[in-house]
């Protein structure tokens, strides 16, 4: 008999979730807790709890798994009440996410939240994790106080775990993952926790002209973050790619608010009638996020996504009664752009820029930015950070191309627009930019630009 890594509950992995309330209700005993392996509504019924709030939920509105769990046990005692009829409680998982190990923490280590003082720190990570878990990931947040607050450092074991993935069968590193983080969590909760900095890289496959991006997560769960701290709202994700040449995907909305321009309901209806079995359900989710199933996979390719999501996005463009300003730009050339920026700026504008058409090249340094400016007469724009280690923004925007006495064209990126935006005009800049970036803003640079550069040569 495997031996039981906890005391108050008992981890029961499935290897496939619970399809509806009565077959958890037939095939679990009484007394148990579901936690995100129940694809129906949350709440309880009887001595049974399902605490989950992808299905049938409004998303913004319902509070994360651990956020209930946390609920039922400091407020309503769900866990001394149950533990005098059954002991340990039975409690149901399917995989090991942040949620779901930090709802096994707040259900096994119930007397921390029973006591009058509560756990201060405690109940700051579990609302911290609810900010995020609401949105699906793709919550504004600072990353370097992730890595500070020891969040990151809690769940690496996660994150170890989907880097490398779950497959059918592996309901001992479910397991051990969910125990890993418990350990970490104890950890925090007594002053020894580390420090463990983020790392991740996504890649955006694909930057659409309505307001969404495609991104290869590389795996990585903090990829989300990443892509929020960089402005993005609305994104399909490539979670992974499959041994088996299958792929599993989420879609996260921004904000409700959105016109329902970026409609997940209708994107996964339109994904789930394009794969190769769609019969099975291999879409599903909730208005703010939703994905593939994980165990099945999806058939289709990003760029098979990418078309789909043009299509069902457009149409719901088409649609709105105030759709946005179009600017179209044309070019007589391809742009020539310099990129003097951090690498997480040149994330967000390189795809942007390749669809305008834009030839690219990249610099780390002002000294290198000043080089490639004076050797090569084509550029038409440089956007640029305000500091250096060696030189300042000043430095490029008074600097001319290629020998000629023409001067380029500088577009200053910087963090927020403030009040600091005039200074920095003063000081030459073309244009201030700051994030989020979007693919008309960067038609209408360019092609103001280029009509700079045109009225420069007619002189």
């Amino acid at each position: 008999m495997k031996q039981n890594p906890f005391q108050n509950i008992e981890l029961r992995v499935r290897q496939q979730r619970f399809e509806s309330w009565d077959e958890f209700l037939r095939e679990a005993p009484e007394y148990s807790v579901a936690l995100e392996v129940l694809d129906d509504v949350p709440g309880h019924r009887g001595h049974y709890v399902n605490f989950d709030h992808h299905v049938g939920v409004v998303r913004e509105a319902t509070m994360s798994a651990a956020m209930q769990a946390y609920i039922a046990v400091r407020q309503g005692h769900l866990m001394q009440r149950w533990l005098q009829k059954r002991r340990p409680v039975p409690v149901y998982v399917w995989n090991a996410d942040q949620d779901v190990c930090l709802a096994a923490f707040v259900l096994e280590y119930h007397t921390m939240l029973e006591r009058a003082e509560g756990m201060p720190m405690l109940r700051w990570i579990v609302q911290y994790n609810n900010k995020l878990d609401v949105c699906g990931g793709l919550y504004p947040v600072n990353l370097e106080d992730l890595v500070r607050n020891h969040f990151t450092w809690v769940f690496e074991p996660y994150r170890q775990q989907r880097i490398h993935g779950k497959v059918q069968g592996d309901e001992a590193l479910v397991t051990t993952t969910i125990r890993l983080v418990c350990d970490r969590l104890l950890a925090l909760l007594n002053g020894e926790a580390g420090i463990a900095p983020i790392t991740a890289r996504p890649d955006i496959l694909y930057q659409s002209p309505y307001n969404y991006v495609i991104a290869d997560e590389k795996g990585d769960p903090l990829a989300r973050l990443v892509l929020a701290s960089a402005g993005y709202t609305n994104l399909i994700s490539l979670i992974c790619r499959r041994p088996n040449g299958r792929y599993t995907y989420s879609i996260i909305r921004g904000s409700p608010y959105d016109e329902d321009i970026f409609d997940i309901p209708r994107l996964i209806e339109a994904f789930q009638a394009a794969e190769d079995h769609p019969e099975e359900k291999i879409w599903g989710g909730s208005n703010l996020a939703a994905g593939s199933d994980s165990v099945l996979g999806s058939s289709l390719h990003w760029t098979q996504i990418r078309e789909i999501a043009d299509r069902v996005v457009g149409e719901a463009h088409r649609r709105t009664s105030t759709p946005p300003l179009q600017y179209e730009a044309h070019f007589d050339h391809a742009p020539m752009v310099l990129l003097a920026v951090s690498p997480e700026t040149e994330m967000q504008l390189r795809p942007l820029l390749a669809q305008c058409g834009a030839r690219i090249h990249a610099v780390s340094s002002c000294q290198q930015a000043k080089a490639a400016m004076a050797l090569n007469p084509e550029i038409d724009a440089i956007f640029t950070s305000l500091c250096f280690s060696d030189g300042c923004f000043a430095d490029l925007a008074r600097q001319t191309a290629g020998g000629e006495q023409r001067t380029i064209p500088a577009i200053a990126c910087v963090e927020t627009l403030d009040a600091g935006c005039a200074d920095v005009l003063e000081m030459g800049a073309f244009t201030v930019l700051a994030p989020p970036y979007t693919l008309e803003q960067m038609q209408w640079v360019l092609g103001e630009c280029m009509k700079q550069q045109a009225g420069a040569g007619a002189r």
